[in-house]
């Protein structure tokens, strides 16, 4: 009676499990650094997304509000292409600019007399942008962005100026530049010309257009 054969039967030698286990870990390590990366990128896309809204939110909220400058419901009546007789052909209150500082007045109850809570503006201090709420000489500003979430690091204004038949139309380039608070080299500048809708006379061209 013949006795079976026996196959020779091989493993894999120490060495060689050694070698695979580390090109896994080579490989795993590799796609954990890409996983990473993504996410960096991932969030920071997500920061600057959400600093581009904040600061495209403020900029179109200061843009309507100046597009009113020294609008009067009396208007009809009281200018014409040789005067300006309402309260808000007045003074520097009703507009001027000044550095990072814009200030300007309109008839906010339609009432045709500038009240002591319808002159306003907007400036730039300490990172933070600020609105003006009252005619007061050292005004009441207060803040309405936050460090925490938005860092202005510029607030500029460019007036541009034109005289048609006797009155004077203007627009007002903005600036607006912020960083992340967390990072400040993800930076976002913007920019936006704001055409304002109250025409003046000629005759006052000098006093708020100079």
């Amino acid at each position: 009676m013949s006795t079976p054969s026996h196959r020779l039967q091989k493993g894999e030698t120490l060495t060689g499990l050694l070698v695979g286990l580390s090109l896994g870990l080579v490989v795993l390590a590799g796609g954990s650094a890409m996983l990473a990366s993504q996410l960096r990128g991932h969030r920071q896309a997500l920061h600057d997304t959400h600093l581009h809204h904040d600061l495209r939110s403020a900029m179109d909220w200061m843009a309507k509000e100046l597009r009113q400058a020294q609008y009067s419901a009396r208007a009809w009546e009281t200018r014409s292409p040789t005067s300006c007789l309402d309260t808000f052909c007045k003074d520097a209150q009703d507009f001027s600019l000044s550095g990072p500082a814009l200030v300007f007045s309109y008839d906010r109850n339609h009432n045709g007399l500038r009240d002591k809570d319808e002159c306003m503006g907007f400036r730039l201090a300490a990172q933070t942008i600020h609105i003006k709420r009252s005619c007061e000489d050292a005004g009441d500003w207060q803040a309405i962005t936050d460090t925490s979430s938005l860092k202005v690091s510029a607030l500029q204004w460019t007036l541009h100026c034109s005289v048609v038949q006797g009155w004077v139309r203007r627009s007002v380039e903005m600036t607006l530049s912020a960083a992340w608070p967390h990072d400040p080299s993800r930076q976002i500048s913007l920019k936006q010309t704001v055409r304002l809708q109250n025409d003046l006379p000629v005759s006052v061209q000098t006093q708020f257009c100079p």
